[in-house]
């Protein structure tokens, strides 16, 4: 039998007899060398059993069907059997019996053990196999490259868009949960081989600038723009006393000369001239330059940023074209088209008035990212609250016609909340996310306050900022992205429980040991992984082993929080490892390099996982 590598191939150790319709079937799972094994095993032993399968059952069938069981106690794989036996009219207890004793016949260098649970096969893995193949592929850092090469997710380009902040408006903890969440998707799609682009949307016009500049005009308060350091959350307080005014004026008159002069800003802005549009220019600047400040701070980055104001024209032509292409029709002095066939009432491109929506910029926007940016899929990160317009946007760009419509897809997200319920910026309610990061470093600095005398100012302030970064950023990633979030900044920057800060002590924890023990001259060593047999071992293992797939599972369901949850019990598992065994003072020098390996390779997982949330863990806590 020929025995090839699943990676075509990245490693000597991951053999498994695969022929080449097989190898080509399998290329891209070779992130579980194990699983692989198996299913070619399995599939083997299926054919010994029914010469004449159906064709369309394959060998990814088996891969596909192994599942983790619910408890460790169960084996590393299952496999129900009942698919299989259907496909060759058998019944299957008797199927699962028989690939039992075909599976053990073989002798699979991967199987340690088979437990036949009626139609169920339990498969517990060889520990000394897995960890001859797995450490070293962690240390050399060649088992985080893996998911790179996936043929399918190389060739597709996908365009994430997310933070969206809109100018003139302080930035509140809400946006941070968006900026947090889009910067580690595109993370994570970039680690499983997709060719991402990361863009941002700012919302740079519209009527909530013409009240903030409104506001200015009406402000009467000491304090002056120029001088204050954040100038968009001085901008975002004009916008609520603009609201306020607004909402407290007493007659109509009153009213209609308020919302006159709204107007009028609101023309000089669209019209690109007058004084005010003068002001839009110079305070729109502040706003970027401040939301630029908390994207440093946070190391967010982006390829490319799309403003609303550049797209107001362009939404104007679609309408234009899409009502000459017979799609959009006039109804009331309304423009639009009737999309009752979805449940999703009328959709309206342009208003009576003659003035475009969010929602035709939007559409307009959507051609350009997929004309001048020829992306595959597009993915817009968004609340909850939105739900309805993504539904009727992503219809309307099905009925326009553009192939890529059923590629788009909004990550929605539920709300950051306070205790005592919702936040606003048109309420005055909001915790600016600015309030967040100095609560947040305060909070650590108490921490830190104990090493004042050994470390450095710099060393200090920069641990400060990790520690910081990495709290707010898994407080905001730990839970699923539908659930809401009640931050709690204490509970975000404490050292045990599910935090960030208790993770990256974990790994600072780690390279502290691997420092002392190279002081001691006392170097890891792969040549004897067959040594870690110890239970502690074996489920620290587990864990290690499944981070690929654990990214995988985050990139398909758009969850960071998979991996946030992941590390969290990898570093239980890590925990427990360092109580019950000894790695310093291990029995033999032997077991004391293998051990100081596994060490390394949980450091370097750990340190890759944080990556993909965003956080860079500091190296000495």
């Amino acid at each position: 039998m020929l025995y090839r590598s699943v990676t075509a191939i990245k490693s000597k150790r991951f053999i498994i007899p695969l022929g080449d319709i097989v190898l080509n079937q399998l290329a891209n799972f070779s992130y579980d060398p194990a699983k692989c094994s198996l299913a070619e095993s399995l599939f083997s032993a299926l054919k010994k059993i029914e010469a004449n399968l159906p064709p369309e059952l394959t060998v990814v069938d088996f891969f596909r069907t192994l599942e983790q069981p619910p408890e460790k106690a169960l084996g590393d794989y299952a496999l129900p059997c009942f698919r299989f036996a259907k496909a060759i009219k058998k019944n299957p207890n008797e199927v699962a019996t028989e690939l039992k004793r075909l599976l053990e016949e073989e002798k699979n260098p991967w199987v340690d053990s088979v437990v036949l649970k009626g139609a169920f096969l339990n498969i517990f893995t060889n520990q000394k196999e897995v960890a001859k193949a797995l450490v070293p592929s962690l240390v050399n850092g060649s088992g985080f490259n893996i998911l790179k090469s996936n043929a399918d997710h190389n060739k597709t380009k996908v365009m994430i868009e997310f933070s969206q902040p809109n100018t003139h408006k302080e930035f509140h903890v809400g946006h941070g949960r968006n900026v947090c969440l889009g910067d580690s998707i595109c993370r994570i799609f970039t680690y499983n081989g997709y060719k991402v682009i990361a863009a941002n949307y700012i919302g740079d016009e519209g009527t909530h600038i013409a009240k903030c500049l409104w506001g200015v005009e009406h402000y009467t308060g000491s304090e002056k723009l120029e001088s204050v350091e954040n100038k968009a959350e001085w901008l975002g307080q004009r916008y609520v006393e603009a609201n306020n005014k607004l909402k407290d004026a007493t007659d109509d008159a009153t009213k209609l000369q308020y919302n006159k002069e709204i107007s009028e800003i609101l023309k000089q802005i669209e019209n690109k001239s007058g004084k005010y549009y003068d002001t839009w220019v110079v305070t729109r600047q502040y706003c970027l330059d401040d939301f630029n400040k908390i994207y440093k701070w946070l190391d967010v980055k982006f390829d490319h940023f799309f403003y609303e104001s550049e797209v107001s024209e362009a939404s104007q032509a679609i309408v234009e074209e899409y009502m000459k292409k017979g799609l959009f029709v006039e109804d009331q002095g309304a423009i639009g088209f009737d999309m009752s066939d979805k449940k999703l009432g009328f959709f309206m491109a342009r208003k009576s008035d003659g003035t475009t929506l969010y929602i035709t910029k939007d559409l307009a926007l959507a051609k350009v990212k997929f004309n001048d940016f020829d992306i595959d899929r597009s993915i817009y990160v968004v609340g909850s609250e939105q739900n309805f317009h993504f539904k009727q946007l992503f219809y309307a760009l099905e009925k326009m016609g553009f192939p890529q419509a059923p590629k788009c897809y909004h990550l929605s997200y539920g709300m950051v909340v306070r205790p005592d319920g919702k936040m606003s910026s048109r309420a005055g309610n909001s915790f600016t996310f600015l309030q967040l990061i100095n609560l947040v470093i305060e909070e650590i600095n108490t921490y830190l306050e104990k090493y004042s005398a050994e470390w450095t100012k710099e060393q200090k302030e920069d641990t400060a900022h990790k520690l910081a970064v990495g709290a707010i950023k898994y407080g905001m990633l730990q839970a699923d992205p539908n659930k809401e979030i009640v931050f709690d900044p204490k509970e975000w920057v404490s050292f045990e429980g599910n935090s960030g800060p208790y993770l990256m002590y974990s790994y600072a924890r780690t390279k502290s040991i691997l420092r002392k023990a190279q002081e001691q001259g006392l170097k890891g060593s792969l040549a004897n992984l067959d040594l870690l047999t110890h239970e502690s071992e074996r489920d620290l293992m587990r864990h290690l082993y499944d981070f690929n797939q654990v990214t995988i599972n985050a990139c398909d369901n758009y969850r960071p929080s998979t991996i946030a949850n992941h590390l969290f019990f990898t570093c239980k598992a890590y925990n427990r490892f360092y109580t019950e065994v000894s790695v310093m003072k291990a029995e033999t020098e032997e077991l004391r390099a293998a051990r100081l390996s596994l060490l390394e390779a949980f450091a370097d997982t750990l340190k890759t996982g944080l990556y993909l949330l965003g956080i860079t863990p500091p190296e000495k806590m």
